[in-house]
Parts: C-alpha cells; structure tokens; sequence
C-alpha cells in the first residue's frame, strides 16, 4: 500500500510537471487583461507571468496581450473575450512552422523577463526629455553596424536649436559632421561605407547647437566586415519575410534578431517602433528600456567584430 501511495505521489507530481511545461508566458499587456486563478478569482495580468493550459485569460474593450507558448509559438490577441489557454495550445497560428520567427521568440522572451517583465518599467516612450546641456546617447555602446546604414539616436534636450553629430576615429580625428534639425533626435547615415573599416572602435558624439561645444560622452561603435554583412542580411530578409513587421510583436522578433548578433543600434530602433505600436505594454518598453545594460553585459569582455 505504502508503495503504491507513492507511485500515485510521483505520478501526480509528474502531472503537475507536464501541465507546467504547458504553460505560456505573457510577453506584453495593455489594458484591462485579467487571468483566471484556481479558485475563480480573477488577478491582473503582467508581463513575465506564467499561465497554465488549464487557466483563462480574459480580454476588455481595448486590450492586448502578445503570448509566447511551448517550441517559442507566439499569438497576440486584441478581440475582448475570454480565452482557454489550452485551446490557445492547440490552435494554429501561420507563423507556428516558421523557423525563424521561433528562433527569435525564446531569445526576446528570456531578454524581457531579465531586465525585469512583470515589474515597474518606468514608461518613457521615444525620445524623452533632458535638462542637462549635452544630449544623452540611446543607442548602447559596443553596437554593431552594417556600413551602409549607421543609426544613432539620442534623448532631446529642450531649446537645443538643433544639433551637430560627430564621428570620430580611434586617434579622435573627425571623420563626419553631421547638421541636424531640433526636432530630430536620431539620424541614418548612408554614405559612410568609404570612411569606416570593419573591426577598430569608432566613437559618436552629438551637442546641440545652443551649446555647440558642450558634446555628450563618446560613444563606442563599429562595421561589420563584408562577409557578416551578407550572412546576416540573408538571415534578416528571411525574418522580415517570415514575420509581420507592422505588429509590435514582429518588430520585437526583429530586434531580438538584432540584438542577438550584437546591432544593438538596430534592435533599439525594433523595440522602440514596438513600443511605438504598443505604447500602452509594458513588455516592449521593459525590452527596449533594458538594452543598454544586456549590452554591457553581453560585450564585457569580449569584443564584437
């Protein structure tokens, strides 16, 4: 009898393990989204939350929830309604055989919940506002670049009457000088595959023009070689063409793409035009906001091509 008491044990623990390995994590919320508790009791939802097959969600007027389930599915959902998480399971989604889109789904989840989904985010969405002088740079340190396209992008400074952005060499000679309006607060240089080799750091740095020799701190970043250039954006094309870009979870997948090869510049722009499609989900603004300090950590010690 003893023995069979604790094969029922077992057996019901290994219940309890197989319905946790069901289970789907919340990605990003907006609005009023409620998960049901055992009990009936109804709690709000919030990024990083893990939900069992046999729990409901429950969507009001004007609500958002992106889920990502077992073998990295994704489902974003925007109908009110009540939802079973097991039907959820079984239900096929056009993005659920793509490689891709599953490749990235693990990455962007495990980036989201280390710098912190399910807690305060702080929300500042864009570009916000300094006091301070000098523009503060938003694009991480340490971030890669294809040559011909070289994104930066910087907090705005109120009556700046514009800025001046600068890239440097290793020596600290000014290698391009770039004039730009007040009410831009990022720049996509295009030309500047001439001037910039694959491997040596160079440095940004950007002022405003009410006080021009007042330059935020320089800013490490480099080009990939010709050769990286091409596997990635073979692999990138593949993603653009697997997801929808035009969805915050899309746009998120891409930047995890990004970020997971080190374009930390890139995936910054992808977590930003997410939490642009979404402004009210704390997930992508967690993602975005989180960058700067996943980048000093995947980049210490080591250095990216």
């Amino acid at each position: 009898m003893l023995y069979l008491r604790k094969i029922a044990v077992a057996l019901a623990g290994f219940s309890i393990l197989a319905l946790w390995g069901q289970s789907v994590t919340i990605l990003a919320t907006r609005g009023n989204v409620q998960v049901e508790q055992s009990g009936g009791a109804w709690v709000k939802a919030s990024a990083g939350m893990k939900v069992s097959e046999q729990q409901r969600i429950r969507l009001a007027e004007q609500s958002y929830i992106a889920l990502v389930f077992p073998a990295n599915k994704t489902r974003e959902l925007r109908e009110p309604g009540t939802y079973t998480i097991a039907e959820l399971i079984t239900k096929k989604a056009s993005t659920d055989d793509n490689p891709y889109a599953s490749r990235y789904t693990g990455y962007v989840l495990n980036q989201a919940v280390a710098s912190g989904a399910g807690r305060a985010s702080g929300k500042t969405l864009g570009a916000v506002t300094r006091s301070t002088m000098a523009p503060t740079p938003r694009t991480p340190a340490q971030t890669a670049f294809y040559p011909d396209r070289v994104e930066f992008n910087w907090d705005r400074v109120p009556g700046s009457e514009g800025y001046t952005l600068q890239i440097l060499d290793d020596a600290g000679q000014i290698l391009h000088t770039e004039e730009l309006s007040a009410d831009q607060t990022s720049v996509t240089l295009t030309a500047l595959s001439s001037k910039l080799k694959a491997g040596p750091c160079y440095y940004w740095r950007v002022s405003t023009r009410r006080h021009s020799s007042l330059f935020s701190n320089n800013t490490c970043f480099r080009v990939l070689s010709a050769e990286k250039v091409a596997t990635l954006k073979k692999e990138e094309e593949a993603l653009r063409n697997s997801v929808d870009t035009k969805t915050a979870l899309g746009q998120a997948l891409l930047g995890s793409f990004y970020e997971q090869n080190g374009l930390y510049g890139y995936a910054w722009a992808a977590y930003s035009q997410a939490a642009t499609l979404e402004p009210d989900a704390d997930g992508y603004i967690i993602l975005r906001d989180g960058l700067p300090q996943r980048a000093i950590q995947q980049t210490a010690g080591s250095v990216k091509e």
